[in-house]
């Protein structure tokens, strides 16, 4: 994985070098909102040591790009509060225990804020609507929520402290703007993030764990050109 990244931060580094005399770059701001869906083991909802019961829940992000023709660089903070899958909990306690007694599950939501940069590869713009890919490596503060279950005949049988952790996160979004005008724009993205934080969990041997966290965020907003147009 590191000699993936060597070699690709090399690519852009001599397209950089090659592109550098380039002229009308723009430089832009960014803001859109939408849904952040969990994926793979994140998605889980059976009782595996990677599962994470986690569900969709409401995304948001602040992005500043600058770029050229087709290489640039940009950077982004995002929010995404992630529901817990509590009908998916209650159903596995239920399969476990046969029946015995009603379970009930409280839970909050997962909740990660990111701060990101990287580097942004784009086409030529075409009828004012650019498509691009950014790739961006930062870092992550993870939220994992409070959960407790109860039972009817047997009272609280599991508890798992809300807890935080910050830890390197990976994202590859496809992104596309439309221009309205020179100042104005659309945009839409999809991209797709990876983290690994660790948790607490009081009443685990370890007294700790870890959890894979992937998701995909769907988001649409505005962009704004910050820099005039070359005349």
């Amino acid at each position: 994985m590191k000699k993936r990244l060597t070699i690709l931060a090399l690519l852009v580094f001599v397209t950089a070098t090659v592109h550098s005399q380039q002229k009308n770059t723009k430089s832009v701001f960014g803001v859109n909102a939408g849904l952040s869906v969990a994926t793979d083991e994140f998605a889980l909802s059976s009782f595996r040591y990677d599962a994470g019961f986690a569900t969709t829940g409401p995304s948001m992000e602040i992005e500043y790009l600058w770029y050229g023709k087709i290489i640039g660089f940009s950077s982004s903070i995002g929010y995404s509060s992630i529901f817990f899958n509590e009908r998916g909990y209650i159903s596995e306690y239920d399969r476990v225990l046969g029946g015995y007694g009603t379970n009930d599950v409280s839970a909050g939501n997962y909740q990660v804020l990111k701060f990101l940069v990287g580097f942004t590869l784009k086409i030529p713009e075409i009828n004012h609507t650019e498509v691009m890919i950014l790739l961006h490596l930062g870092v992550a503060g993870s939220i994992h929520p409070h959960v407790t279950v109860t039972n009817s005949q047997l009272g609280e049988i599991n508890s798992i402290v809300r807890s935080s952790e910050a830890s390197p996160v990976s994202n590859a979004t496809l992104k596309i703007n439309h221009w309205l005008n020179d100042k104005y724009g659309i945009t839409l993205n999809t991209g797709v993030n990876s983290t690994r934080p660790s948790f607490r969990d009081e009443t685990g041997i370890g007294g700790s764990f870890f959890l894979s966290i992937h998701y995909v965020n769907i988001n649409a907003g505005l962009v704004i050109r910050l820099n005039r147009p070359a005349q």
